[in-house]
This record gives structure tokens, sequence and C-alpha cells, in this order.
């Protein structure tokens, strides 16, 4: 069972407030381990929207959590974003000892969510657990095919999972000490230019890991449900292209350097 030395930061990643949003707040308030910190990394598209988001987290913070969870919005323009960026401003500001991340339009698929994760940080070893993405019930019978039965079920049925090194940030945790060795690299896309687009910081970290002798666990009972409603047509480009990059990466010399501008400057945040 988790202690209180599980402090547990959740990192939301969004853009203004998402449709699922505020279903993802209601449902971590939930947890059976409850998140000490929430951070929100709002990539806004415009100052209303940023004005919007905080007032929300403001009744939030009293509707949802009690006035118990201490709330950080990091706002982030256009013009600052990254995968990588934006993942390493929610780190950096954050202060538990484990970071959750997830994306603003996922939500958990269970109240043990949380706690099943959290509890494999039991062994040092562990860097990082992840879980797989199930489709919304509005996703396309495409994301079902691919990322559902394709995927999930079938590595799940044959508990290929065991073996599985899969690391996204749509929905992982992380030890954030080795975060703090190893950030994610915001000087992958002049590595690899398909990356500024597709992101694969998060692959780049789970090698890096496995690479010092750190353990990756995937969790079935840490899956999200995450789609798009995107069609065969924009699936499968995006698969190829995933497949270049994981390619590439896989082909990098370890242990190596990565960089971050949160080393210099801790980007902007407010305290509710």
């Amino acid at each position: 069972m988790p202690t209180k030395k599980d402090f547990v930061s959740i990192l939301i990643r969004t853009r203004d407030v998402e449709s699922r949003f505020r279903e993802l707040l209601q449902s971590l308030s939930h947890q059976t381990v409850p998140p000490s910190e929430l951070v929100i990394i709002d990539n806004y598209s415009i100052i209303s929207k940023l004005e919007e988001m905080t007032e929300l987290m403001k009744e939030a913070k009293s509707e949802f959590f009690s006035n118990k969870t201490k709330l950080i919005i990091v706002p982030l323009t256009d013009a600052e974003f990254s995968y990588a960026y934006s993942a390493n401003a929610g780190v950096s500001v954050a202060s538990g000892r484990l970071v959750c991340i997830i994306n603003g339009h996922c939500l958990p698929t269970s109240k043990e969510w949380l706690e099943s994760a959290v509890v494999y940080f039991r062994d040092e070893k562990v860097a990082g657990v992840a879980g797989y993405t199930l489709p919304h019930e509005q996703g396309t019978v495409w994301e079902k095919l691919a990322f559902d039965w394709g995927w999930r079920k079938l590595n799940e049925t044959s508990k290929a999972y065991r073996r599985d090194t899969y690391f996204s940030t749509t929905n992982c945790i992380l030890r954030r000490q080795l975060w703090e060795e190893y950030p994610f690299d915001e000087n992958l896309p002049r590595l690899i230019s398909e990356t500024a687009k597709f992101g694969g910081e998060d692959y780049d970290w789970s090698l890096e890991m496995l690479a010092r002798g750190y353990t990756l666990i995937v969790e079935p009972k840490f899956d999200v449900y995450h789609s798009h409603g995107k069609t065969v047509s924009r699936l499968a480009p995006k698969y190829f292209t995933w497949r270049k990059i994981r390619k590439q990466l896989r082909s990098f010399e370890r242990p190596r350097e990565s960089f971050t501008k949160v080393r210099e400057k801790i980007p902007k945040h407010i305290i509710l």
C-alpha cells in the first residue's frame, strides 16, 4: 500500500480547457491514492482561454480537491511549446518524488489507476511505469482496431506486456530524481527532424533509463482512455513515422546527455 513517501505530482498537458478536462479532474480527485499536487501545462491559444483555465482550476481546487491539493499552472505560448519542453517545464516546478504525466483529453480507467502504478516504485531500480491506451467510446473503428484490439488486448492477453518497454507521456509515472539526471531531450528535433511534430522524447528517455540499468514497467491497470477520432488515412502515416523515429532513437550510442532550457531558467508559473 502506498505511503506518505509516495508524494505524487500529476502533470496534465493540455491545449486550453479540452472537452474531457473537467471529467479528468474529477476522476483524479477520486483516486485511491490522491495526487498531492497538480501541475497544468496549458499551451493556451489566447489570453482569454488561459484566464478560463485559471478560473476553472480555482473552482476545482475547492470543489474537487477540498483545498487540500496544491495547484500550479504553467502557461506556454505556441512559440514556447515543444513536446520535450512542455514535459520538462512541468516536472521542473513539481515537488513530488514521483511525477505522473497525462494528457488533458485522457481519462483513467478506474479509481485504482494511480495506485496501480505507484506501488512499483518500492523497487529503486524502477525508473518509470506506463500503461496502454484504449480509444474513447467515440473513437473511430480504426483507432479501436489499431490501439485496442490489435495492440493492447493482444499484449495483455498474451502477457507480452510483462516484457514490453513501452513508455509514453500520454500516461506514465517517472522517478523525478532520474529525470533530473536525464531530462527529456529538447535537442531531439535537431537530430531527428520528425520528432518536432511527432514527439519521441519519451521513448528516448526510456531507452536511456534501460541503458543505465533501470527497469520500466507496463501495468494494464494503468491504462487510459485516449483517442483523437482519426481515420486509417491519418493513422497509417503516423505509424510508419513513429517506426522510423523509434529505429533512429535505438541507434543512438548510450548512455548520452540530454538538454533542457529549464536548467537555465525555471518557467513562469502560477500557484493557486
